[in-house]
């Protein structure tokens, strides 16, 4: 009988195969194009398309220093976890996830993530794991203030010059880029898990409530989604009252808009 042969084909690992795109200086060569595209979108005429511009700079700027903030953070701390897993960078294609990524540019909020270990951390896990995720909604006020201040000093430049198209289209992204960092700052700091402000919560609670918040963590998924997707579907405008209008009107007032 003849001896029976079976090839199977080398699976492609996707994962990989992109990883190159994460390691520097590919990494930051493609987070420069991206920047430079949201810049072009940003600057359509088409408010179907210009949105999109905005969000794609928050991804590729804002979501690499929310995530950095944690990590240093928590390196400080006395967690190796993020310096582990190369986390201690600005570049995006190492910070990012998918589906926060997807959502960010689809719905205009998302989510990257960073791998901590709260045990390793000073001065105890709780405490620790508090101060760690706050750091990264406190970047994202940071860059919103910054925002508004960068506007204000380059404003008069562009009356002198007469430039009012370029001063136009400046102020649209920058005031987009701090209502998206606004509403993310909002967002993170809303207590359900696995939300920055969970962990924000649980460490400025007494223990024994801490510890009763911790039993429900298990259903933070299920909250979240029921908060965040299932409700808006029903016609109820949570996402609009907590985060998207409150942003709006912070932007406005940072900016000195009516």
């Amino acid at each position: 009988m003849r001896p029976q042969y079976y090839y199977e084909p080398p699976r492609h690992n996707w994962a990989e195969r992109l990883k190159p795109l994460k390691e520097p200086p590919l990494g930051y060569l493609v987070a420069f194009i991206g920047i430079i595209l949201g810049i072009y979108l940003a600057t359509r005429p088409d408010p179907g398309i210009n949105q999109y511009g905005p969000r794609l700079l928050i991804l590729l700027i804002a979501f690499p220093i929310h995530e950095l903030a944690h990590a240093l953070t928590a390196d400080r701390l006395g967690d190796s976890t993020p310096r582990y897993y190369g986390r201690i960078t600005l570049n995006p294609l190492a910070q990012l996830n998918f589906i926060g990524s997807f959502l960010m540019i689809v719905v205009g909020l998302g989510w990257a993530y960073v791998p901590i270990n709260p045990s390793a951390l000073r001065p105890n896990p709780r405490s620790g794991h508090m101060i760690v995720a706050v750091a990264g909604p406190i970047s994202n006020l940071i860059l919103a203030v910054l925002c508004a201040i960068l506007w204000y000093s380059i404003k008069p430049a562009y009356q002198i010059l007469g430039t009012p198209t370029v001063a136009y289209h400046t102020l649209n992204i920058l005031f987009q880029f701090t209502t998206i960092n606004l509403a993310l700052f909002l967002f993170n700091l809303v207590p359900i898990a696995p939300l920055d402000g969970f962990f924000v919560l649980k460490g400025l609670l007494p223990y024994q409530l801490a510890y009763q918040l911790e039993r429900i963590q298990r259903y933070g998924l299920l909250i979240f989604l029921a908060v965040f997707f299932i409700a808006p579907l029903l016609g109820l405008p949570i996402v609009n009252v907590l985060i998207f209008r409150p942003a709006g009107l912070i932007a406005r007032a940072l900016f000195g808009l009516a």
